[in-house]
């Protein structure tokens, strides 16, 4: 049998919408001659939706106790023959005729947005449910899009609860309500609700039973008393992925901060402002009555650490990052790149605090009007224009882009209220070289006979990842000299040298500092 669904009083973060619910329920099943003194109709049609995992079903099962409920599991019914489907709808709407509750769990599976011939029979039970005396009905969906409209007609559902995505405090309050009963040894949830962006309950419980695993395996294997431990929760957040970022790729975060970022004082400083403080300030923001911005364009010469930036700040504000890499939107059939643009931000929504970083911004969005592809570039640049700046306000998330050629991108997407901060990666200098060749050679066994500061000052031209890539062509001279190397040596820095050229070019750079200068 199923568990019994949580008391009304631990459903934390949706107690507005339970009691909204609850007290719908009983007006119109409890009290309907107060509507009808009002000449109102008793009926009750409610759609419940949020993203996928939020406890949209559990939010209705526990303010349904106690009443009589027929439950109906959209997918599995969906998944039926048409005749069979509206066979077990028929036979639900008829166990109701005594009163009660009709429960539809993912109705877009029952009654998707392409309607079929059964849809408008099902319909008519639904509507016949509806207006039975004594009976409501309550449904529930994450695709609030893909529902066949006529779900929302007056007659069936003519009233929406929105269950929102946990924010920090929330996410602390559930793994309190998750984690009650569990022997635990020395948490702090505030650490663990704060690396958790876009975790739903259904991703909390799941983060609590690895964790759970992990510590009944410690249990098992020192034969001790089974505790959870920060450590169990912590390695959990490694392993679970929420909800929000399934099937999308997911960008390498690792552990760089943004003070591993050798020099940029000025780039660094300009991110924070623009990306951190709005996402870990938004009280600060509104208590000072202005709009943070939305975006943010990062510009500079190739191989100068653009993306490298970009994980160290997804590190650094512990932010849900989805990662756009040049035209991978683009799509042949007419209408399905505005469609994945649309979902793109949508999956951002519900794992906020995120951060949408779109790399090669210029192949994704270049100046409208120019392109010979079928207007498809310019209907992507408008979906993102109207994303960024459209009638629905973007918020707790914060648009990134990438690319080393600025003048490429249409204007329109540049302007405030958009990509409104453009912050310049200039190419390093010889003490930014220097803290690079630092960071790159932690692994590598350097002779005394490298100086580092010295080949820094030497290598004008050079971008980040070619010393990266010297320090490595440096390391493969050495094994070329001996397999058995211990340490690579200055002479082996000197072949890597002959091997790995500068990739900056002078014209390329002076180019982007200009427009640095006119911006």
């Amino acid at each position: 049998p199923a568990p019994p669904p949580p008391p009304v009083e631990d459903l934390v973060g949706v107690q507005t919408q339970a009691g909204r619910l609850t007290e719908w329920l009983k007006l119109a099943l409890d009290e309907p001659e107060l509507l009808r003194t009002l000449g109102a109709s008793p009926h009750l049609g409610v759609l419940i939706t949020g993203p996928a995992g939020v406890g949209k079903a559990t939010l209705a099962r526990a303010v349904l106790a106690g009443r009589r409920v027929v439950e109906l599991d959209g997918p599995s019914v969906g998944a039926t023959a048409a005749d069979d489907r509206l066979r077990r709808v028929t036979t639900a709407v008829a166990d109701l005729a005594a009163g009660g509750v009709l429960l539809v769990t993912d109705i877009d599976a029952l009654l998707p947005a392409t309607p079929e011939p059964v849809s408008a029979l099902i319909l008519d039970q639904l509507r016949r449910a509806v207006d039975t005396v004594g009976v409501a009905l309550v449904a529930t969906t994450a695709h609030p899009t893909e529902v066949d409209s006529r779900v929302r007609s007056p007659e069936i559902c003519d009233r929406e609860l929105a269950l929102p995505l946990p924010d920090g405090a929330t996410r602390r309050a559930l793994l309190d309500v998750l984690l009650r009963r569990v022997p635990t040894d020395n948490l702090s949830l505030d650490a663990v609700a704060a690396r958790a962006p876009g975790f739903v309950v259904a991703d909390l419980a799941a983060l609590c039973r690895e964790a759970a695993l992990r510590a009944a395996a410690r249990a098992s294997r020192d034969d001790t008393e089974p505790r959870l431990t920060q450590g169990d929760l912590l390695g959990a957040l490694e392993v679970i992925r929420p909800l929000s970022r399934s099937g999308t790729e997911e960008l390498a975060i690792g552990s760089v901060t943004l003070d591993d970022v050798g020099d940029m004082v000025d780039t660094k400083q300009s991110l924070t402002e623009a990306v951190l403080w709005p996402l870990q300030h938004p009280d600060s923001f509104a208590r000072l009555g202005v709009e943070p911005p939305r975006g943010v364009l990062l510009y500079g010469p190739p191989g100068c650490g653009k993306t490298f930036l970009v994980r160290a700040l997804a590190s650094s504000g512990q932010l849900s990052v989805h990662a756009v890499k040049g035209a991978e939107l683009m799509d042949k059939w007419v209408g399905a790149s505005e469609k994945a643009v649309r979902e793109l931000f949508q999956r951002a929504r519900n794992s906020a605090p995120a951060l949408v970083f779109l790399d090669e911004i210029d192949a994704l969005a270049p100046r409208r009007g120019q392109s010979s592809d079928s207007g498809v570039t310019d209907r992507v640049v408008s979906a993102l224009l109207t994303e960024l700046d459209g009638v629905e306000p973007l918020r707790d998330v914060v648009v990134l882009g990438a690319t080393n050629r600025p003048d490429l991108i249409d204007p329109a997407l540049l302007r405030p209220g958009r990509l409104e901060r453009l912050v310049f990666v200039p190419p390093p200098d010889a003490e930014a070289r220097a803290a690079i060749l630092r960071t790159a050679g932690k692994s590598v066994p350097l002779a005394d006979d490298v100086d580092l500061g010295a080949l820094a000052a030497d290598l004008d031209g050079y971008s980040a990842a070619d010393c990266s890539a010297l320090l490595r062509e440096a390391a493969l001279a050495a094994m070329r000299r001996s397999v058995d190397a211990a340490a690579v040596t200055a002479g082996d820095v000197a072949a890597a040298r002959k091997a790995v050229r500068p990739s900056l070019e002078a014209a390329q750079v002076e180019h982007l500092r200009a427009y640095a200068e006119g911006r």
